[in-house]
Protein backbone atom coordinates (compact mmCIF):
# COMPACT_ATOMS: atom_id res chain seq x y z
CA UNK A 1 0.00 0.00 0.00
CA UNK A 2 1.75 3.32 -1.07
CA UNK A 3 1.61 6.22 2.00
CA UNK A 4 1.22 9.35 0.35
CA UNK A 5 2.30 11.37 3.02
CA UNK A 6 5.47 8.86 3.45
CA UNK A 7 5.92 9.07 0.19
CA UNK A 8 6.48 12.79 -0.09
CA UNK A 9 8.39 13.02 3.50
CA UNK A 10 10.96 10.56 1.36
CA UNK A 11 10.85 12.76 -1.88
CA UNK A 12 11.51 15.75 0.26
CA UNK A 13 14.17 14.08 2.38
CA UNK A 14 15.69 12.60 -0.87
CA UNK A 15 16.33 16.01 -2.75
CA UNK A 16 17.34 17.34 0.69
CA UNK A 17 20.44 14.15 0.53
CA UNK A 18 21.43 14.77 -3.59
CA UNK A 19 24.60 16.07 -2.37
CA UNK A 20 26.62 13.01 -2.96
CA UNK A 21 26.13 10.30 -0.14
CA UNK A 22 29.77 9.34 2.24
CA UNK A 23 31.20 6.44 -0.26
CA UNK A 24 33.76 3.84 1.34
CA UNK A 25 36.97 5.05 0.49
CA UNK A 26 39.75 2.25 -0.38
CA UNK A 27 43.12 2.31 -1.66
CA UNK A 28 43.91 0.11 -4.57
CA UNK A 29 44.82 -2.76 -2.44
CA UNK A 30 41.44 -2.50 -0.75
CA UNK A 31 40.62 -3.75 2.90
CA UNK A 32 39.79 -7.19 2.09
CA UNK A 33 39.38 -8.10 6.16
CA UNK A 34 36.63 -5.77 5.91
CA UNK A 35 34.97 -6.08 2.80
CA UNK A 36 36.80 -3.78 0.47
CA UNK A 37 38.11 -5.56 -2.04
CA UNK A 38 41.46 -4.34 -4.11
CA UNK A 39 40.43 -2.29 -6.60
CA UNK A 40 37.99 -0.31 -4.08
CA UNK A 41 35.00 -2.62 -5.01
CA UNK A 42 32.88 -3.52 -2.00
CA UNK A 43 32.27 -7.38 -1.15
CA UNK A 44 28.67 -7.25 -0.51
CA UNK A 45 25.67 -9.87 0.30
CA UNK A 46 22.34 -10.44 -0.89
CA UNK A 47 19.88 -10.92 1.95
CA UNK A 48 18.28 -13.73 -0.42
CA UNK A 49 21.10 -15.24 0.74
CA UNK A 50 20.71 -16.20 4.41
CA UNK A 51 16.85 -16.58 3.66
CA UNK A 52 16.50 -19.61 5.82
CA UNK A 53 17.75 -17.11 8.54
CA UNK A 54 15.13 -14.58 8.05
CA UNK A 55 12.78 -17.78 9.16
CA UNK A 56 11.74 -18.99 12.75
CA UNK A 57 14.26 -21.04 13.64
CA UNK A 58 12.69 -24.07 14.35
CA UNK A 59 14.60 -27.09 14.55
CA UNK A 60 14.22 -29.20 11.24
CA UNK A 61 15.49 -32.58 10.16
CA UNK A 62 15.62 -32.12 6.67
CA UNK A 63 17.66 -28.25 7.10
CA UNK A 64 20.13 -29.11 10.25
CA UNK A 65 21.59 -25.43 9.69
CA UNK A 66 18.27 -24.00 11.27
CA UNK A 67 18.45 -23.42 14.60
CA UNK A 68 22.23 -22.95 14.26
CA UNK A 69 22.23 -19.22 14.14
CA UNK A 70 20.61 -16.39 15.36
CA UNK A 71 17.31 -15.59 13.80
CA UNK A 72 17.95 -12.69 11.29
CA UNK A 73 15.74 -9.52 10.67
CA UNK A 74 16.76 -6.26 8.63
CA UNK A 75 17.84 -4.61 11.89
CA UNK A 76 20.54 -7.38 12.54
CA UNK A 77 21.59 -8.77 8.95
CA UNK A 78 24.45 -5.87 9.09
CA UNK A 79 26.00 -7.03 12.18
CA UNK A 80 26.21 -10.48 10.93
CA UNK A 81 27.92 -9.23 7.60
CA UNK A 82 30.29 -7.25 9.48
CA UNK A 83 31.31 -10.45 11.09
CA UNK A 84 31.52 -12.31 7.99
CA UNK A 85 34.07 -9.66 6.66
CA UNK A 86 31.58 -8.29 4.55
CA UNK A 87 31.09 -4.32 3.87
CA UNK A 88 28.16 -4.58 1.58
CA UNK A 89 24.32 -5.60 2.21
CA UNK A 90 21.97 -5.59 -1.05
CA UNK A 91 18.44 -5.50 0.70
CA UNK A 92 15.81 -7.79 -1.14
CA UNK A 93 12.32 -5.50 -0.37
CA UNK A 94 10.55 -7.98 0.80
CA UNK A 95 12.68 -8.12 4.06
CA UNK A 96 12.28 -4.55 4.61
CA UNK A 97 8.83 -4.86 6.28
CA UNK A 98 6.93 -1.40 7.05
CA UNK A 99 7.86 1.37 4.54
CA UNK A 100 7.30 4.10 7.16
CA UNK A 101 9.84 6.52 7.34
CA UNK A 102 10.98 5.62 11.12
CA UNK A 103 11.10 1.91 9.54
CA UNK A 104 13.20 2.86 7.27
CA UNK A 105 15.50 5.03 10.04
CA UNK A 106 16.26 2.08 12.27
CA UNK A 107 17.16 0.06 9.21
CA UNK A 108 19.62 3.09 7.83
CA UNK A 109 20.58 3.03 11.78
CA UNK A 110 21.51 -0.56 11.83
CA UNK A 111 23.92 0.11 9.01
CA UNK A 112 25.50 2.65 10.15
CA UNK A 113 25.92 1.16 13.83
CA UNK A 114 27.95 -1.94 12.15
CA UNK A 115 29.46 0.42 9.53
CA UNK A 116 27.94 -1.57 6.51
CA UNK A 117 26.85 -0.08 3.26
CA UNK A 118 24.07 -0.55 1.12
CA UNK A 119 24.60 -1.54 -2.19
CA UNK A 120 21.15 -2.17 -4.04
CA UNK A 121 17.90 -2.70 -3.16
CA UNK A 122 16.05 -5.74 -4.98
CA UNK A 123 12.65 -5.24 -6.04
CA UNK A 124 10.32 -6.12 -9.54
CA UNK A 125 7.67 -4.18 -11.43
CA UNK A 126 5.11 -4.81 -14.15
CA UNK A 127 8.11 -3.62 -16.50
CA UNK A 128 7.09 -5.29 -19.46
CA UNK A 129 3.26 -6.09 -19.15
CA UNK A 130 0.95 -5.22 -21.99
CA UNK A 131 -1.75 -4.49 -19.95
CA UNK A 132 -0.79 -0.82 -20.47
CA UNK A 133 -3.14 0.57 -17.32
CA UNK A 134 -1.42 -1.74 -14.68
CA UNK A 135 1.82 -1.31 -16.04
CA UNK A 136 1.62 2.29 -15.53
CA UNK A 137 0.31 1.91 -12.46
CA UNK A 138 3.00 -1.00 -11.17
CA UNK A 139 5.84 2.09 -12.13
CA UNK A 140 4.24 4.05 -9.87
CA UNK A 141 5.30 1.86 -6.76
CA UNK A 142 8.35 1.00 -8.47
CA UNK A 143 8.85 5.15 -8.16
CA UNK A 144 8.57 4.45 -4.55
CA UNK A 145 11.03 1.97 -4.17
CA UNK A 146 13.51 4.00 -6.45
CA UNK A 147 12.94 6.48 -3.37
CA UNK A 148 13.49 4.17 -0.69
CA UNK A 149 16.30 2.85 -2.37
CA UNK A 150 18.62 6.65 -2.51
CA UNK A 151 17.08 7.03 1.49
CA UNK A 152 18.70 4.26 2.34
CA UNK A 153 21.81 5.00 0.44
CA UNK A 154 21.59 2.68 -2.55
CA UNK A 155 23.56 3.57 -5.44
CA UNK A 156 21.68 0.67 -7.51
CA UNK A 157 18.37 -0.72 -7.84
CA UNK A 158 17.69 -4.14 -9.21
CA UNK A 159 13.86 -3.86 -10.83
CA UNK A 160 12.89 -7.45 -12.01
CA UNK A 161 11.33 -7.28 -15.52
CA UNK A 162 8.50 -9.79 -15.79
CA UNK A 163 6.95 -11.00 -18.79
CA UNK A 164 4.70 -9.58 -21.32
CA UNK A 165 1.36 -12.08 -20.11
CA UNK A 166 -0.04 -14.52 -21.82
CA UNK A 167 -0.27 -14.40 -25.66
CA UNK A 168 2.54 -11.70 -26.34
CA UNK A 169 5.75 -11.74 -27.34
CA UNK A 170 9.09 -11.09 -26.30
CA UNK A 171 9.35 -8.41 -28.94
CA UNK A 172 5.80 -6.71 -27.24
CA UNK A 173 8.03 -7.39 -23.73
CA UNK A 174 11.10 -5.81 -24.75
CA UNK A 175 9.60 -2.92 -26.16
CA UNK A 176 7.42 -2.28 -23.11
CA UNK A 177 10.37 -2.66 -21.22
CA UNK A 178 12.11 0.62 -22.89
CA UNK A 179 9.17 2.78 -22.60
CA UNK A 180 8.36 1.73 -18.90
CA UNK A 181 12.76 2.76 -18.21
CA UNK A 182 11.86 5.97 -20.46
CA UNK A 183 8.93 6.71 -17.94
CA UNK A 184 11.21 6.31 -14.81
CA UNK A 185 14.56 8.06 -16.51
CA UNK A 186 13.67 11.10 -15.08
CA UNK A 187 12.98 10.38 -11.37
CA UNK A 188 16.86 7.77 -11.90
CA UNK A 189 18.68 11.37 -12.61
CA UNK A 190 17.10 13.44 -9.96
CA UNK A 191 18.04 10.52 -7.45
CA UNK A 192 21.01 10.00 -9.05
CA UNK A 193 20.43 6.32 -8.68
CA UNK A 194 20.77 3.21 -11.31
CA UNK A 195 18.24 1.28 -12.35
CA UNK A 196 19.55 -2.73 -13.43
CA UNK A 197 18.17 -5.84 -15.27
CA UNK A 198 18.90 -9.11 -13.60
CA UNK A 199 19.18 -12.25 -16.04
CA UNK A 200 16.18 -13.62 -14.05
CA UNK A 201 13.05 -15.14 -17.04
CA UNK A 202 10.70 -13.86 -19.06
CA UNK A 203 11.63 -11.13 -21.10
CA UNK A 204 15.42 -11.22 -19.22
CA UNK A 205 16.33 -14.83 -19.69
CA UNK A 206 18.56 -13.96 -22.60
CA UNK A 207 21.53 -11.43 -22.86
CA UNK A 208 20.38 -10.31 -26.23
CA UNK A 209 17.15 -8.72 -24.97
CA UNK A 210 18.20 -7.59 -22.30
CA UNK A 211 20.70 -5.32 -24.16
CA UNK A 212 17.98 -4.60 -26.48
CA UNK A 213 16.36 -2.58 -23.42
CA UNK A 214 19.48 -1.29 -22.16
CA UNK A 215 20.78 0.49 -25.94
CA UNK A 216 16.82 1.50 -26.58
CA UNK A 217 17.01 3.76 -22.88
CA UNK A 218 20.13 4.56 -21.99
CA UNK A 219 23.14 2.70 -21.27
CA UNK A 220 24.19 5.88 -18.68
CA UNK A 221 21.46 4.84 -16.38
CA UNK A 222 19.71 1.64 -17.15
CA UNK A 223 22.67 -1.35 -17.12
CA UNK A 224 22.85 -4.96 -15.93
CA UNK A 225 22.58 -6.59 -12.45
CA UNK A 226 24.63 -9.67 -13.70
CA UNK A 227 23.99 -12.90 -12.17
CA UNK A 228 26.61 -14.95 -13.08
CA UNK A 229 24.82 -17.94 -13.25
CA UNK A 230 21.45 -17.36 -14.00
CA UNK A 231 21.43 -19.02 -17.26
CA UNK A 232 22.11 -22.66 -18.65
CA UNK A 233 24.17 -24.64 -16.71
CA UNK A 234 23.89 -28.12 -19.25
CA UNK A 235 27.11 -29.09 -20.14
CA UNK A 236 26.30 -28.49 -23.85
CA UNK A 237 24.65 -25.60 -23.11
CA UNK A 238 27.16 -23.46 -20.75
CA UNK A 239 29.00 -21.65 -23.80
CA UNK A 240 25.83 -19.59 -23.32
CA UNK A 241 26.38 -18.37 -19.84
CA UNK A 242 30.19 -17.16 -20.53
CA UNK A 243 29.22 -15.32 -23.92
CA UNK A 244 26.35 -14.33 -21.80
CA UNK A 245 28.28 -12.60 -18.78
CA UNK A 246 30.85 -11.39 -21.12
CA UNK A 247 28.30 -9.48 -23.11
CA UNK A 248 26.96 -7.91 -20.35
CA UNK A 249 29.63 -7.53 -18.19
CA UNK A 250 30.71 -3.85 -19.81
CA UNK A 251 26.81 -2.71 -18.62
CA UNK A 252 26.93 -3.93 -15.57
CA UNK A 253 25.89 -1.58 -12.30
CA UNK A 254 25.60 -4.84 -9.76
CA UNK A 255 26.18 -8.07 -9.94
CA UNK A 256 24.93 -11.31 -8.11
CA UNK A 257 28.48 -13.63 -7.28
CA UNK A 258 25.73 -16.59 -7.49
CA UNK A 259 26.98 -20.04 -6.35
CA UNK A 260 26.03 -23.27 -6.01
CA UNK A 261 28.25 -26.06 -4.68
CA UNK A 262 31.54 -26.08 -4.10
CA UNK A 263 34.84 -28.54 -5.02
CA UNK A 264 37.35 -29.88 -2.13
CA UNK A 265 40.05 -27.03 -3.54
CA UNK A 266 36.74 -24.39 -2.85
CA UNK A 267 36.16 -23.64 -6.34
CA UNK A 268 32.61 -23.19 -7.48
CA UNK A 269 31.68 -26.87 -9.24
CA UNK A 270 29.97 -25.87 -12.15
CA UNK A 271 31.76 -22.92 -13.52
CA UNK A 272 35.23 -21.32 -13.63
CA UNK A 273 34.60 -18.14 -11.65
CA UNK A 274 38.51 -16.81 -12.17
CA UNK A 275 37.20 -16.81 -15.75
CA UNK A 276 33.70 -14.79 -14.89
CA UNK A 277 35.04 -12.32 -12.78
CA UNK A 278 37.81 -11.93 -15.23
CA UNK A 279 35.37 -10.44 -17.59
CA UNK A 280 34.26 -7.73 -15.07
CA UNK A 281 37.77 -7.00 -14.25
CA UNK A 282 38.59 -6.12 -17.91
CA UNK A 283 35.39 -4.25 -18.51
CA UNK A 284 36.95 -2.11 -15.14
CA UNK A 285 33.87 -3.14 -13.27
CA UNK A 286 33.16 -0.79 -10.07
CA UNK A 287 30.34 -1.75 -8.35
CA UNK A 288 29.65 -3.98 -5.64
CA UNK A 289 30.10 -7.97 -5.65
CA UNK A 290 27.35 -9.09 -4.46
CA UNK A 291 27.40 -12.59 -3.05
CA UNK A 292 24.06 -14.40 -3.59
CA UNK A 293 24.43 -17.96 -2.47
CA UNK A 294 21.68 -20.47 -3.95
CA UNK A 295 23.03 -24.20 -2.90
CA UNK A 296 22.02 -26.47 -0.64
CA UNK A 297 23.16 -26.95 2.87
CA UNK A 298 24.12 -24.42 5.16
CA UNK A 299 23.75 -21.15 3.73
CA UNK A 300 26.26 -19.52 6.00
CA UNK A 301 28.78 -21.72 4.92
CA UNK A 302 27.59 -21.29 1.42
CA UNK A 303 28.46 -17.56 1.81
CA UNK A 304 31.81 -17.93 3.29
CA UNK A 305 33.08 -20.53 0.66
CA UNK A 306 31.60 -17.78 -1.72
CA UNK A 307 33.91 -14.87 0.37
CA UNK A 308 37.10 -16.96 0.27
CA UNK A 309 36.26 -17.65 -3.81
CA UNK A 310 35.46 -13.79 -4.57
CA UNK A 311 38.70 -13.03 -2.69
CA UNK A 312 40.80 -15.67 -4.25
CA UNK A 313 40.20 -14.47 -7.85
CA UNK A 314 39.51 -10.39 -7.38
CA UNK A 315 43.18 -9.69 -7.57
Amino acid sequence: MRSTAFMAGVAISCVLSLTPLPRVVAQDQGNVADGILPGGNILSCETYSLRDLFEPQKPDPKRPWVGKYPQLTIYTFPAFMKQLGIKGVAINDKYIGSLEQSNLDKIKAACKASDRVVTALITAGPMALADEPKRLAGLKEVEDKMRIAKYLGAPVVRINLGGPGTGFSDEVGVANCIDSFKRLMPLAKELNLKMTIENHGGVSKTSEQILAIIEGSDPQWVGSCLDLMNWPLAPDQIHVLYKSCKALAPYAYHTHAKCLTFKPDGEEATVDYARLLGYLKAAHYKGAISMEFEGPGDPVEGVKKSRDLIIKHWK
